[in-house]
C-alpha cells in the first residue's frame, strides 16, 4: 500500500470507532464525493426481544487524511488547503434544494513520520495525531481557484467521542 492509501484506511477506522462506540455506523455505498455516510442505530423492544431500527437520519464525511506538515497550526484554529473540487463539492452539497443529508469534511492528522501513526502498549492502541472536522460557512461561494482553497478550522472543531452524538443532536433534534 502507499503511504496514502494507509493513512486514508486509518483514518476511516478511527472515524468508524469513535462512531461504533457511540452506537453510530457507516453505510455502506457509492463514493460520490463521501468516503462514509454515519448514521444512528434505534433500539425498539419487541417482544422482550432487542431490535435495532436504522435511523432516517444521516451524515456524509468526506475524509482528507494528511501528515502534519500540511497543515499550518495557529492559536485557535488550523488551515488546510483543500482540493479546490472538494470545497466546492460541500458548498453546492449545502446549497442544495431540499438536502437532507449534510455533508461534513473531517480532516485527519498523521505524525510526518509513518513509524509514529500506530503504537501498541499493554492497555490499549493508539492512532495519532488527531481530527478536525469543517462545515462550509452559510453563503459560501465557490471557488474560482484553479488549485486548492486554503480553509481555517477552529480547533473546538477537533473531533472527540462525542462528535457524533452532537453533530446529531445539533443537525437533527
Amino acid at each position: 500500500m502507499t503511504q496514502n492509501d494507509i493513512i486514508e484506511e486509518l483514518s476511516k477506522d478511527f472515524i468508524l470507532t469513535l462512531a461504533h462506540n457511540k452506537g453510530f455506523f457507516n453505510h455502506d455505498g457509492r463514493d460520490y464525493g463521501t468516503d462514509l455516510q454515519i448514521r444512528r442505530a434505534i433500539p425498539r423492544k419487541q417482544k422482550n426481544k432487542s431490535r435495532y431500527l436504522s435511523s432516517g437520519k444521516a451524515i456524509d464525511i468526506q475524509l482528507k487524511a494528511v501528515s502534519e506538515n500540511r497543515i499550518t497550526y495557529l492559536q485557535n484554529s488550523i488551515k488546510y488547503p483543500l482540493e479546490v473540487k472538494n470545497y466546492n463539492d460541500l458548498i453546492e452539497r449545502a446549497r442544495e434544494s431540499g438536502k437532507i443529508i449534510p455533508l461534513i469534511l473531517i480532516v485527519f492528522i498523521v505524525p510526518s513520520d509513518p513509524s509514529q501513526y500506530v503504537a501498541c502498549l499493554p492497555d490499549g492502541i493508539i492512532t495519532r495525531k488527531e481530527a478536525f472536522w469543517y462545515q462550509v460557512p452559510p453563503n459560501a461561494n465557490l471557488s474560482p481557484n484553479d488549485n486548492t482553497v486554503t480553509i481555517e478550522i477552529p480547533t473546538i472543531n477537533r473531533v472527540n467521542t462525542e462528535l457524533f452524538p452532537n453533530l446529531f443532536s445539533t443537525l437533527w433534534d
